[in-house]
């Protein structure tokens, strides 16, 4: 009789092929995967950093800890728990997580629905309607841990975002690094990283979603011309230190793929957190929303879809460029 279980190391890589269908920042993917003998530990690649937009690599780290709590629950589909050691190494800022696993017998349903949805996660650009009280319940409640919150905001919130929004984009108007980096990773077809056309509004319809960053012109059409309804959640974080990032980006998986689970439309904003300026807007806002957490980190617009069907699907790099494995004994 055969015996059809796949081994620990073969769990271990498909996980990190789920995981690396992440969300990170302009679809840089900066994570690597190590697999060692009983373990996967997640690096951060300084190497892929957007280092005008994001000279702290904060948002690096949020992309990374996207991908841990990718990895987690895929792991758990897959019949194991995870215990998860969070900067194990303090020689190297870069080492994010070390993730032990061992079988069980009865998997969390709710993680085997997360990861479910792995596979219909994408980030919606376009017009969204609002979403009823239950379904931000659900979304706020979905989070994985106390080291970050949700708050919504109301309709003066997110005045202020769309004001936080245009302040960002006033002050980079004539930061040409900025512009060319943006361009850089957005805006033409790509096959395996950064935000093709086909998932940017054109043009004409930028202004439609008045809180989006300033992509490059794409051809995703809305269905027809109807007013940005989404409704915003800020995450924050008590500081503002590369562990506060990763739980932050472990927070914004779970609720991005809570989002898919209910066929909502969801994308992550990080350009009114870049600058300090309308970092504090976007705070005033949360305190408004009643939030005691001081540093927002990230803004989630979410909403109903209003038309049928996903945005299209964006590139991922192949597996083997981002998993290595470390032979015993060897460095």
């Amino acid at each position: 009789m055969s015996n059809d279980r796949p081994t620990q190391e073969e769990v271990l890589r498909r996980a990190v092929a789920r995981a690396h269908r992440a969300p990170s920042v302009h679809n840089t993917q900066p994570w690597i995967w190590e697999l060692r003998d009983d373990s996967l530990e997640l690096f951060a690649d300084p190497d892929r950093m957007v280092s005008v937009a994001d000279p702290s690599g904060r948002q690096m780290v949020i992309s990374c800890g996207a991908a841990l709590h990718h990895a987690q629950i895929a792991l758990s589909e897959l019949g194991y728990d995870t215990t998860v050691a969070r900067f194990p190494d303090t020689d190297d800022a870069f080492h994010l997580a070390t993730l032990t696993v061992r079988p069980v017998t009865f998997p969390d349903q709710r993680n085997r629905t997360l990861a479910e949805a792995v596979a219909t996660r994408r980030s919606d650009r376009r017009p969204l309607g609002p979403l009823s009280h239950d379904e931000i319940q659900t979304l706020v409640s979905s989070l994985p841990s106390d080291a970050v919150s949700a708050s919504v905001l109301s309709e003066d919130g997110g005045e202020l975002v769309r004001e936080a929004s245009e302040l960002a984009v006033r002050e980079r108007a004539g930061d040409d690094r900025y512009h060319r980096e943006l361009h850089w990773w957005s805006g033409h077809y790509r096959l395996f990283e950064g935000v093709p056309r086909s998932a940017l509004p054109p043009l004409a319809k930028r202004g439609s979603v008045p809180s989006g960053r300033e992509f490059p012109a794409g051809t995703l059409e809305p269905a027809r011309d109807v007013p940005d309804q989404a409704n915003l959640l800020v995450l924050s974080t008590p500081g503002d230190t590369a562990l506060d990032w990763l739980r932050c980006g472990e927070a914004m998986s779970a609720l991005l793929l809570t989002a898919a689970v209910t066929r909502l439309g969801a994308c992550p904003i990080t350009h009114v957190t870049e600058l300090e300026d309308s970092r504090a807007l976007v705070r005033e806002a949360t305190e408004q929303a009643g939030e005691t957490l001081r540093f927002p980190q990230v803004i989630i617009r979410a909403g109903e879809r209003l038309v049928p069907g996903l945005p299209p699907e964006t590139g991922r790099r192949p597996v083997e460029e981002i998993l290595r494995v470390r032979v015993t004994g060897t460095r």
